[in-house]
């Protein structure tokens, strides 16, 4: 009762969130050391079903408190995501008009502004595909700090302590923290049709290492994005490097892509993008990511019922080099899924082609 009562006083708190669902058809799944098959699955794929609580409060003066408590699950069967009740959001922050933004606790990391410059917004066929999430990662014990746009010009840091009780930059013995110290910053020029962005950041593992491209690794962004009329271009490179990697592995690799928004119509967007990975040289293992290419090509449309409801559909298809086993969908780096043992990664050297199809309502 005294927390009803709590959020009924506060009248600029607002609860909000989002729930998708559809069905996906996935073909050249691994079955065993020479076959593959095929499934229909229903779900999410466009994006993670959201809840969350947000609000603010006017300090006076130009300032303000601010919290965000967010949450995933999944439509499909009702299951928390993440492993977190928060896993999306759970900070506090105080902002100024002059002095910025500091924020305080768990929530998206600083490369989160990838999602901008990518025409599928980090969505399961995206430029998420070939990195694991890795581009997109939510963090815990967060320290960020956002500047004031000074003339269209953007500056962001932030630092995710790894609280381990060996080193600065090791993380603890935890089933659900599987990360150490975490660090990055972003600076950003942003005009009315057109924006530049670049972002370097490092995450360490529990040992305070960086050792797998795709888990624990350096990343440098350089992205770009520009509105022509009804069309908007985006594109970016990415550059990831892991130097603790073990010697015979690959340490380092290169993610281009580039694609265009087209408004047919005010309430029907058509979307198409490229991707390509380039892993360095180095040899492949069950949970680390070796020397290949993977190329994907992805259409899709998204067609607004209302502000508030929109439907979706996207086709994807994968062409791997000899070695590289890439999917459409984001999973575990390696031959093999040692987190979940149930990786949709395709035979090495085969080619993979997915697509879905569903309903996004947002409340």
């Amino acid at each position: 009762m005294g927390v009803a009562l709590s959020v009924q006083a506060q009248s600029n708190v607002t609860v909000w969130g989002r729930v998708g669902g559809g069905v996906e058809y996935l073909s050249g799944i691994k079955t065993g050391p020479n076959t593959t098959g095929s499934r229909v699955a229903e779900g999410s794929h466009w994006g993670t079903s959201i809840w969350g609580i947000r609000g603010s409060e006017d300090l006076g003066n130009g300032n303000q408190a601010l919290f965000s408590l967010e949450g995933a699950f999944a439509s499909d069967t009702g299951t928390q995501g993440g492993g977190k009740l928060f896993q999306r959001a759970a900070w506090v922050g105080l902002k100024n008009e002059k002095a910025g933004f500091l924020r305080l606790g768990q929530g998206n990391f600083i490369n989160n502004y990838i999602w901008g410059y990518d025409p599928f917004l980090l969505e399961d066929y995206s430029a998420s595909t070939f990195t694991n999430y890795r581009n997109g990662v939510k963090l815990a014990n967060g320290i960020r700090y956002e500047a004031p746009s000074f003339g269209g010009l953007e500056f962001a840091a932030q630092l995710n302590l790894g609280e381990g009780l060996n080193g600065f930059r090791s993380g603890p013995a935890d089933p659900v923290v599987q990360n150490g110290m975490a660090w990055g910053a972003t600076i950003a020029y942003r005009q009315p049709t057109w924006e530049v962005r670049a972002i370097y950041n490092e995450l360490n593992n529990k040992d305070g290492k960086m050792d797998n491209l795709f888990i624990a690794s350096r990343e440098l962004f350089l992205g770009g994005k520009a509105r022509f009329g009804r069309a908007l271009v985006q594109a970016a490179w990415v550059h990831y490097t892991a130097p603790d990697t073990a010697a015979g592995l690959s340490n380092r690799a290169d993610h281009l892509w580039a694609g265009l928004t087209y408004d047919v119509t005010p309430r029907f967007h058509a979307q198409s993008a490229i991707y390509s990975m380039k892993v360095g040289k180095g040899s492949w293992t069950s949970d680390h990511d070796g020397e290949g290419r993977g190329t994907m090509l992805a259409i899709g449309a998204m067609y607004d019922l209302s502000k508030r409801t929109f439907l979706y559909a996207n086709v994807a298809h994968v062409w791997n080099s000899a070695n590289a086993n890439f999917s459409v969908r984001p999973t575990a780096p390696g031959y093999g899924n040692p987190i979940t043992g149930n990786s949709t990664r395709t035979l090495p050297g085969r080619g993979q082609t997915g697509a879905f199809a569903g309903v996004m309502h947002n409340f």
